[in-house]
């Protein structure tokens, strides 16, 4: 999989995955409600917000036939649902539905961003590459594309000017993953990627990664890290645009 970046190729990992184990507890379930109903297609992503850990993001066809299914699957926002549940549930619809999943490693991550690309304009071109995909998959008319708003649109597409094919029609929602399946079933299966990425890392790595970015283990774990494999191996495990980079490069 390859997304444009200054008109040089960025390698991405284009993949179905499995085997994942929970990383924390759960919370509430949900309760029942209507979502939207038609044929959609909804974008989603898991890492954005970690400092180790991949950027995981995923596009997913929904079609009407698949409501009552997902309904009785008891699919439902992710925030609402335990990490067990995320990847129960991900285990029964990563073989049925239609969907692309990226994997941006923090590698190429950090790469996109020393040449100029922030936070918000890599996710843009991986949506836009994801929902793209997705489209070539289904290969019918989907008149419903679906995304979180995280910029606003004409910000988005200013992003993706470089891009050659660029999904233009796309609706921009706040807190989609309470109305769209196809945004839950996305961000189900970009947390079940990531949980995996994330797992694998902590066995290569011999250390337990904490999730996110604002807690001092963050930090003291980078550190660690540094100290054990040198300062070049946070820059394929961790996000350097993060404060946290800046904090810690001094005592590394």
């Amino acid at each position: 999989m390859n997304v444009a970046n200054n008109n040089k190729p960025m390698n991405i990992i284009d993949m179905h995955v499995e085997n994942y184990a929970p990383l924390s507890d759960g919370g509430p379930s949900n309760q029942e409600k209507q979502y939207y109903p038609y044929s959609h297609i909804g974008c989603d992503e898991t890492g954005s917000g970690d400092f180790f850990g991949p950027l995981c993001v995923v596009a997913c066809y929904i079609d009407e036939r698949d409501y009552d299914w997902l309904a009785s699957l008891n699919v439902r926002d992710p925030k609402l649902m335990t990490p067990q549940e995320v990847i129960e549930i991900a285990r029964e619809i990563k073989d049925r539905l239609v969907y692309s999943l990226l994997i941006l490693d923090n590698s190429h991550y950090n790469q996109m961003a020393v040449a100029g690309n922030n936070l918000a304009n890599i996710k843009a071109k991986l949506y836009n590459q994801a929902v793209t995909n997705v489209m070539q998959k289904v290969a019918i008319k989907v008149d419903k594309k679906v995304v979180n708003q995280f910029v606003s649109p004409k910000t988005y597409y200013n992003y993706l000017k470089s891009e050659v094919i660029v999904v233009k029609d796309l609706s921009f929602e706040q807190k989609g993953e309470e109305q769209y399946f196809a945004i839950m079933c996305s961000s189900i299966l970009s947390k079940y990627a990531f949980y995996q990425y994330f797992n694998n890392m902590s066995r290569s790595l011999k250390v337990k990664l904490p999730r996110g970015n604002t807690s001092s283990v963050v930090d003291h774990v980078a550190v660690s890290i540094a100290k054990k494999y040198g300062k070049k191996m946070l820059l394929k495990v961790t996000k350097t645009n993060m404060t946290n980079y800046k904090r810690i490069k001094d005592v590394i």
